[in-house]
């Protein structure tokens, strides 16, 4: 018998990357002591240091800091205070902020907003989507169990993170006219089987976990 395990959210996004939305991340870094020495924040593993000297206080070193991050084109640079800055990503790619100082903690980066914005939906349809599976009896290979677990929470986050006004998918069309461009979709492979599993040919994960539940055959119960 095979020991069915199921996927957890750093396996789905290892397969299903676009799983993840992301909002342009907002990080505060603040100046909390003045030393001699570098002070460094990385952006995206781009270092930008700034040597400060015995003369400069927190604020001298906050504002040669928004200096050099001023050329860089990743993020948008903004004094705060007197001796801590801002900085919002231009893209929804994250920054990677990092900061240090001579001794640790005289400088400190916070994520204060942006970054992974749909883990709690992730989670959601994690969850769900185990009520969907096939009984672990049935699956002589475990690596496919954990696949398919993927593959429809995969699924039923791409239908549902992409309805229209209606409440229907985006995708769900069986014509569409654009302009002079028409797009008409083929008739599904697994329309025949059931209207639940044309459904889940509609995205590239609903149809790895057809192809991968077609492997099996499905009894009525496990003894």
């Amino acid at each position: 018998m095979p020991t069915c395990v199921y996927a957890d959210d750093a396996y789905l996004i290892a397969a299903f990357p676009g799983v993840v939305v992301r909002t342009p991340e907002m990080w505060l870094v603040t100046v909390l002591a003045a030393q001699v020495g570098a002070y460094t924040v990385s952006l995206a593993g781009a270092p930008f240091p700034f040597n400060a000297g015995a003369e400069d206080d927190t604020a001298d070193i906050a504002g040669g800091l928004v200096g050099l991050l001023g050329g860089q084109m990743l993020a948008t640079v903004t004094p705060v205070g007197a001796s801590a800055l801002s900085l919002a990503a231009v893209g929804p790619a994250a920054l990677t902020v990092t900061a240090t100082g001579p001794d640790e903690g005289d400088i400190t980066a916070t994520l204060t907003g942006g970054g992974d914005s749909n883990a709690a939906s992730r989670a959601f349809w994690l969850d769900r989507a185990k009520c969907g599976l096939p009984p672990c009896c049935v699956v002589t290979c475990a690596a496919d169990y954990t696949l398919m677990h993927a593959a429809l929470a995969a699924h039923l986050l791409f239908t549902m993170g992409n309805l229209g006004a209606t409440g229907a998918g985006a995708n769900d069309f069986e014509s569409m006219r654009l302009g002079p461009a028409s797009l008409t979709r083929g008739v599904s492979a697994w329309a025949a089987a059931s209207p639940a599993d044309a459904d889940l040919a509609k995205t590239g994960a609903g149809q790895l976990f057809l192809s991968l539940r077609a492997r099996y055959v499905m009894p009525f119960f496990c003894g």
